[in-house]
């Protein structure tokens, strides 16, 4: 662990000092050298991924693959400085964007999450490329990430930005309230959801779940992803548009719960024959959804 923290120093260290005598370049040469930092910062947390994996991989029982697994883990927290001195070093621009999702991303220290989060709302909250930094971060739960999201969305120009925001802060609120529930559910059989969830979710997202509403929190949640129908469908996510992501969930929410008529379903049978799914009404039905990928 302590061995990558220090050859990740030692290789963007020097990338930092000269960036001090950048004057002299042109944007693009500057561009180059702060692309390079940040690579190298990234290479060396993915190194340190790929030997981890190494070892889950070689060893011997599951006991120490266990061990492996949750004590040998790359710590983020001590990469997490390499690439804010990337930021620091190259500020303003695309990189250090990149370098602040990533940190936003993995980091564990709320510190330097919350940090991050400052620093660009602060210096880039008018920047189109806000939709990529929109995409890392979403896979944080930390409630500082929320709150950001929410704050792109009101403040930022640009309709892709703004999209993005919504989708993900939709996402969260859906989320947020699946966990409400849940923790509401084990309350009323005298669980403890702290005990129950223990390793699963911190300790302040299950104190903050059990103070929520569930049924209030879904509706802001759908809300925001009515809003990204109507208004961003069109614009581009990680696989497909928005709107079709959006889309998707809602139906889902609307339509396939436990208790709902199952929508119809046209196709036709294993002797090619027409049929659907409305002609075996009353009967019972089992429904085997499958593929060959």
């Amino acid at each position: 662990m302590h061995r990558f923290a220090f050859v990740l120093f030692a290789v963007v260290a020097p990338f930092i000092g000269a960036s001090a005598q950048e004057g002299s370049q042109d944007t693009s040469q500057a561009e180059e050298v702060a692309v390079e930092a940040y690579e190298d910062a990234l290479d060396a947390w993915t190194a340190a991924q790929a030997e981890h994996r190494k070892a889950y991989r070689s060893a011997e029982t599951e006991e120490e693959q266990e061990r492996i697994w949750s004590e040998e883990r790359p710590d983020p927290d001590v990469f997490a400085p390499a690439f804010l001195a990337v930021a620091a070093a190259h500020p303003g621009g695309a990189v250090a964007l990149d370098c602040f999702g990533w940190v936003v991303g993995n980091a564990q220290d709320e510190k330097l999450v919350n940090s991050s989060l400052k620093v660009v709302l602060r210096e880039h909250l008018q920047q189109v490329e806000l939709g990529a930094f929109v995409e890392t971060i979403a896979r944080s739960s930390t409630l500082s990430v929320e709150r950001a999201l929410q704050t792109i969305f009101t403040s930022s120009p640009h309709r892709e930005v703004k999209g993005k925001a919504c989708y993900h802060l939709g996402m969260k609120k859906l989320s947020s309230a699946r966990l409400a529930r849940k923790v509401a559910e084990l309350k009323e059989d005298g669980q403890d959801p702290l005990e129950a969830y223990k390793g699963y979710y911190t300790e302040v997202a299950l104190n903050r779940a059990m103070m929520l509403d569930p049924k209030v929190i879904q509706a802001v949640g759908e809300k925001l992803l009515d809003r990204v129908v109507n208004e961003f469908a069109d614009v581009k996510g990680r696989r497909r548009t928005l709107g079709e992501s959006a889309g998707a969930e809602l139906f889902e929410i609307r339509n396939l719960q436990i208790g709902m008529m199952a929508p119809e379903i046209e196709g036709a049978d294993v002797n090619e024959k027409p049929m659907k799914l409305s002609d075996f009404r009353g009967k019972v039905v089992l429904l085997d959804f499958w593929g060959d990928w």
